[in-house]
């Protein structure tokens, strides 16, 4: 059950006096999940999260609040969130899991401070990530030998019978599959070719596919597990074909913004059609005020139709009329594009019109449609290139005047 193999998570002083106090309230801190299983396999943990057991609710509240501001993630949960310093901690009580319904959401959740080590691992969805490490003691808490699965990268589940109560843990082998490049057992895909998938609603099933995209550096790893699972056939029927390998390139690049890369890569996994049917079914519009429907059709929509014989300055300026060409060339896998767009300042954004229709109202022109249509030549002779600065447009538009 306990081992010494692999590295720790880095416990701040703040953490460890907590764990500290929490001990001498009769009870025992464990960092429990992703920090453990990071640690182990040399990667910088990002979050802590602590499990608490032999102190129940109450003790555990007065406890934390020595520490800072306490919000109750639900009082039934037996989960707080602890502001230490600069820091968010999840803290938590073992709980005891019951299948009372369909879907994410039918799992009733009941805090059992005694619970016990093993019977709290075992509510966990992979043995990598049923792992707990005391750091008062040092000891490594490993019922299921999810240290091995490390070694041997392997995703294998805790138990199959807690793991199907939870069917949003089929998409969840995806991304993990991915983002580590990890071979998933026989047997739990097999289990996962199981689940009932139907019960999840779009937005469980979007928060794992904006993992698998935007957290893995290949996400054609976990994209082939959930088509030998049958689990796109289910969920996303347009992705349930081989990946396209625009996605993995994609992936790889330094773009910027979650949302962003994610339109550039939702774009990259089939034809127009295609990324609309996945956005439809994942009810995915905006993301942090970004359009990330509008700009994933819109890339999709070019790149299915491009064509011409443009130059690459030319075409930057056009298509920036409608979309991100940054993003597009990133698609397209166009540098000349690129390098156009950088140099004309439109990789992010339309070039800034020359002139407006008070300008054209200053050369005498009538209030009017005139001056829309006016305006709109204008528009299409400085996509063109024929027209670079607001002298040029003026001239330009005083003959159309005559």
């Amino acid at each position: 059950m306990a081992s010494d193999r692999g590295s720790r998570p880095e416990v701040p002083e703040r953490v460890g006096t907590l764990l500290r106090s929490i001990r001498e309230a009769g009870g025992r801190g464990l960092l429990v999940g992703g920090c453990v299983r990071d640690a182990l396999m040399g990667r910088r943990a990002k979050d802590l999260d602590i499990e608490v057991h032999l102190l129940d609710a109450d003790a555990l509240r007065t406890v934390l609040r020595r520490f800072g501001r306490v919000d109750e993630v639900g009082r039934a949960f037996g989960v707080f969130k602890l502001r230490l310093g600069g820091m968010e901690l999840d803290v938590g009580l073992p709980r005891r899991d019951s299948k009372v319904g369909a879907g994410h959401t039918g799992i009733l959740a009941t805090p059992d401070p005694a619970l016990g080590l093993i019977a709290a691992a075992r509510r966990r969805d992979l043995t990598i990530n049923a792992i707990s490490w005391d750091p008062l003691t040092d000891e490594l808490i490993d019922p299921f030998d999810g240290a091995s699965d490390i070694d041997a990268r392997r995703l294998r589940a805790v138990d199959a019978a807690t793991f199907a109560e939870d069917p949003l843990r089929a998409l969840r082998v995806v991304q993990f599959a991915a983002r580590f490049a990890f071979h998933v057992d026989p047997a739990l895909l097999e289990l996962c070719r199981t689940m009932p998938l139907g019960e999840l609603p779009p937005e469980r099933i979007r928060g794992e596919v904006e993992r698998l995209l935007l957290l893995a550096p290949r996400p054609s790893v976990g994209w082939d597990v959930a088509v030998q699972a049958e689990l796109w056939a289910r969920v996303l029927p347009a992705w349930q074909k081989p990946c396209p390998p625009a996605v993995d390139r994609i992936a790889a690049l330094p773009l910027d913004g979650q949302p962003r890369r994610l339109a550039v890569l939702l774009a990259a996994t089939g034809n127009e059609a295609e990324v609309e049917d996945v956005l439809v079914r994942l009810q995915l519009h905006g993301w942090q005020g970004y359009a990330v429907r509008d700009q994933a059709l819109a890339l999709a929509r070019a790149r299915d139709h491009t064509g011409g014989d443009l130059t690459p300055a030319t075409r930057a300026r056009h298509l920036a009329e409608r979309l991100e060409v940054e993003l597009f060339a990133a698609l397209t896998d166009d540098q000349a594009l690129a390098d156009a767009a950088k140099a004309l300042g439109v990789g992010r954004a339309p070039l800034c019109p020359l002139i407006g229709g008070k300008d054209l109202l200053a050369l005498g022109l009538q209030p009017g449609p005139e001056v829309g249509r006016l305006l709109a030549d204008v528009r299409r002779e400085q996509l063109d290139g024929h027209l670079v600065s607001p002298d040029a447009a003026l001239a330009w538009a005083r003959t159309r005047l005559r």
